[in-house]
């Protein structure tokens, strides 16, 4: 298939999506990460960016209420194995992680690439009993992405993994 193609094809499958914000995201994604791996009706998928294994932005628009109001619909995924004792600890800090004990496979569902990004680290922290996990350690963190006024959504850093990988 020609690049032409793939990208009305592309444009095609977004114009389908109901939710603009996810739109806007996987726009914004493909400028910084080029197209998608996989993009469909409801789902854009790059595979092996930035340290994640995945990143999917799903056309989806979900009320998530803690640290505060605001919506979901981009999962970032990373291996992880995580012993059975930290599973209760992480499913109380917060609904955004996620977790597949079965496929080692840790992922955060937040709004942002940003928010994502702690999210996971402090799963990492936890795992690693660096810290103690908790609802308030793990809102503690989110806020103070926020409270930096980070952009929540930056210029990303640049893909080292592919560096470390050779």
């Amino acid at each position: 298939m020609r690049i032409n193609e793939i990208l009305t094809e592309s444009k095609n499958s977004l114009a389908q999506w109901r939710n603009e914000e996810p739109v806007a995201l996987v726009k914004s994604l493909t400028k910084k990460l080029g197209q998608p791996d996989e993009l469909t009706e409801n789902r854009a998928v790059w595979y092996d960016k930035d340290g994640f294994k995945r990143i999917e932005v799903l056309d989806e628009y979900i009320l998530h209420c803690c640290p505060e109001p605001h919506y979901d619909y981009v999962y970032s995924t990373i291996d992880l194995h995580v012993p059975k004792k930290f599973v209760r600890v992480l499913a109380e800090s917060s609904e955004s992680i996620l977790l597949d004990l079965l496929k080692n496979e840790v992922s955060a569902r937040c709004a942002t690439l940003s928010a994502n990004a702690v999210t996971l680290n402090y799963v990492l922290d936890v795992v690693s009993e660096r810290v103690e996990g908790g609802k308030d350690e793990y809102e503690k963190r989110i806020k103070q992405l926020y409270k930096n006024k980070l952009n929540p959504d930056p210029e990303w850093w640049p893909d080292v993994t592919k560096e470390m990988r050779k």
